[in-house]
This record gives C-alpha cells, structure tokens and sequence, in this order.
C-alpha cells in the first residue's frame, strides 16, 4: 500500500514538473468586454454571453495535453474555452502553414475523418468581409462548427460545440460572435 502511494505521489510530482509550454503567438482574453486579442498574428474577437477562455496552455488542465501535443508540430492552441454551465465549448488554432482556407480545412477533415460520426461537408462562407470555409459535424454525440480563416501566412481554425439539442439554437450565436472578427494591427 505504501509502495502504491509513493508511486502515485512520484506521478503527480514528474507531471508537476513538466516543461511549461512556451507560448508562440500569446493572445490575451478580457473578461470585462469579453474579446480576446491576438496581438502577433493580428485579430480580435468578441464572445456573447458567459464565455470564459483560457490563454496560457499551461492552465488549460484538461487541454494541456493535446496543447503540448500541437506545440510540438509548430502548432499553437491560441485558447479553449467554455460557457459559465460547460454546455458550450469553444477552441481557437493557429498554424503557420501559409494554406488556402479549402486546402487546410481538407487537410483536417481528412486527418480527423475516423473519428466523426456524421460530416455536413465543408462549405465557402464570409463574414465581416473575410473569406472562410465553415465545417459541421458531430462527434461522440456533440455537434460542432468550425470556421476556418487566414490572417497573413496563419491558418485558423475556431470551433464551437454544444449538444445537437442547443445546437441549433446557438448556431446565429457563434455566426454572430464570428461576426466581430476583426483583422487588427500587429503589436
């Protein structure tokens, strides 16, 4: 019993431990307004309602592991992010893979095309005058919508997911919340 506490403890701490994930592209959530800016790749966006998003990899509990994952292929997990009750969620994604938006989202679909229960198909979208493609699908039960964008040579992708019963009265949100993307400023 002893011997199992002390390798269990042993665990916590070498997890403890782990290299902090350095932050390629640090973005900043402000809570009183609700916008999260990104600052080195240049855009902001607004959230409507309760959201609260996490920024620093390294306090993304739950997400840390895929965070450090993506980090290790040049890939940055900006934020993920959840309503006040956890029945919405939210992820944005950065790669500096200098794409098209069809051919990184292709790229994705393909990449994830095992794991997703039923696929809409990708589709060309604009909102507030930048071009995107919009991608829904649902996996283990829960409907998402992804919108995928270039700002310069930097290929987002920013998923919602909710229940498919809340979906369908949330999809004019996350539309209207995609609405105040805004290419800003570097630095």
């Amino acid at each position: 019993m002893r011997l199992r506490v002390f390798v269990a403890a042993g665990v916590v701490l070498v997890a403890a431990c782990a290299a902090p994930i350095k932050q390629f592209y640090p973005g900043t959530f402000f809570p009183e307004d609700r916008t999260y800016q990104n600052k080195p790749i240049g855009f902001s966006l607004t959230y409507k309602g309760s959201w609260e998003l996490t920024t620093n990899p390294n306090e993304m509990r739950e997400n840390r592991a895929f965070a450090q994952e993506l980090h290790k292929t040049g890939i940055e997990l900006l934020f993920v992010g959840f309503t006040a009750e956890k029945m919405q969620g939210t992820r944005c994604i950065a790669n500096n893979a200098n794409e098209t938006n069809r051919e990184y989202a292709e790229q994705i679909q393909r990449i994830n095309k095992e794991h997703i229960d039923s696929d809409s198909g990708l589709a060309d979208d604009t909102v507030r005058s930048v071009p995107m493609v919009r991608w829904e699908y649902s996996k283990n039960g829960i409907q998402f919508i992804e919108f995928f964008f270039t700002v310069d040579t930097y290929n987002m992708r920013i998923a919602f997911w909710t229940t498919p019963l809340l979906y369908g009265k949330f999809y004019p949100v996350y539309r209207e919340i995609m609405g105040t993307l805004q290419l800003t400023d570097r630095y």
